[in-house]
């Protein structure tokens, strides 16, 4: 499960997005996505070619499944062995960054780095949230801690909040230059 944090719930899929599933309208939720032609690779100069699969779940049913266009997964595993629909999952893993910052947050001296504004976009098929089985994003704002669930528009309106805060940011740091430096001048203050 590469570029997806593994916490589990016991009960939902593994990953940050962690939902119970519940027995009833298990069978409906079995129902296959519709699947493309044939596990392939991109055409050459074209665009990527969907990839679909066939798993055996654990009750002995074998689904096919259409893999989210661009997903990195290796669906081998889910493949081979018997699978919990809702632990398949398509993930495209989007930028990565790291913010390395000093202070309580910190574990050591020195400064550490925290995962911060990281996305990817994620399905999840047999998922009893309707909000999960199709394509979203999900942010990780800062180590751990996520924004989910994002579809384009409500995705827009993140970026456009975002934006606004980045603009508070700058004001607050041009303020902050300005107070540091009539501060250190004032009388008896030891900088």
């Amino acid at each position: 499960m590469e570029n997806t944090p593994t916490t589990t719930s016991g009960n939902g899929h593994e990953g940050h997005i962690s939902q119970p599933l519940g027995s009833a309208g298990r069978a409906a939720r079995l129902q296959p996505v519709p699947t493309a032609p044939a596990d392939s690779e991109p055409a050459v100069g074209g665009a990527p070619v969907q990839r679909a699969f066939t798993f055996t779940t654990v009750t002995g049913e074998n689904v096919t499944v259409a893999c989210m266009p661009g997903c990195t997964v290796d669906h081998r595993a889910d493949s081979n062995t018997p699978t919990h629909p809702h632990d398949i999952y398509c993930s495209i893993p989007g930028t990565a960054d790291e913010l390395p910052l000093y202070g309580p947050l910190c574990n050591t001296r020195g400064p550490e780095d925290f995962r911060f504004l990281n996305w990817q976009i994620e399905s999840y098929p047999f998922s009893a949230r309707p909000a999960e089985r199709l394509p979203f994003v999900a942010i990780e704002v800062f180590d751990d801690h996520y924004i989910e669930y994002l579809e384009p528009d409500t995705l827009q309106v993140i970026i456009g909040r975002l934006q606004k805060r980045v603009d508070s940011l700058r004001e607050a740091h041009a303020q902050l230059v300005n107070v540091r430096t009539e501060y250190v001048n004032l009388p008896g203050v030891a900088a």
